[in-house]
């Protein structure tokens, strides 16, 4: 099976410089990155590097994913941020258990053993409400239903009639895998310090969208 590659960025220099040269870019048939109009030589820096830079034409984190999915035709799609959150050394794990069959894997920054230098008590609390809300009402067992590094299959995707494009987008992903009976797995992982650049989520906005979302998606066949 094939796997692309979407970066996500949106000034992130200091993070593409730093986290981006550990990528294995062996495992990836393709590889694009979906920037949202970064102004601190972000692109150009991944230019130098001899990356596919395409600019989302959608706002928001899932207009760049819709972007990043309409460029590319891998039978799996493995979403990654190079802000310091996502470890490039478990990719593989990623590629390799979706190729047992799964339609997503997730990264869950919320597992028993998992270590999160990011997300503060506040974040955390809320992620873990959300993903039992979720898990309750669409009858999953996700612990991380927000997280955005995960692999899914292209045909799982295509099914879900993706169209979340601000910070709820990954928890439509997750809500519709679900409502879908897709097979879905985590691998428990962690969640790095951002580094550099400045934290997008914005704690109150984010969770009026997510409430937004499941009231939309319990009320959507």
């Amino acid at each position: 099976m094939s796997t692309c590659l979407i970066i996500l960025t949106l000034n992130e220099i200091v993070g593409v410089k730093e986290i981006v040269p550990k990528i294995n870019k062996k495992l990836f048939t393709e590889i694009v990155v979906v920037d949202g109009g970064s102004t601190d030589g972000t692109i150009e820096e991944l230019q130098k590097m001899g990356f596919k830079v395409i600019q989302q034409e959608l706002r928001g984190h899932g207009g760049a994913i819709i972007a990043g999915a309409s460029v590319t035709t891998a039978d799996n799609i493995l979403i990654f941020g190079p802000d310091g959150n996502h470890d490039p050394e478990t990719m593989s794990d990623l590629i390799n258990k979706i190729e047992e069959g799964y339609d997503q894997v997730i990264n869950s920054r919320f597992g028993k053993t998992s270590i999160n230098d990011d997300a503060g008590e506040f974040d955390a609390f809320g992620n873990k409400m959300f993903s039992f809300l979720a898990s309750k009402l669409f009858r999953g067992n996700l612990t991380d239903t927000l997280n955005e590094y995960r692999i899914i299959t292209r045909k799982a995707f295509d099914e879900l009639n993706f169209d979340a494009l601000y910070t709820d987008s990954t928890f439509q992903m997750s809500i519709r895998g679900m409502k879908k009976k897709q097979k879905m797995f985590e691998i428990i992982g962690n969640e790095g310090a951002r580094i550099g650049g400045e934290r997008k989520m914005k704690p109150f906005q984010t969770g009026c969208r997510l409430c937004k979302r499941l009231l939309i998606e319990l009320i959507k066949d």
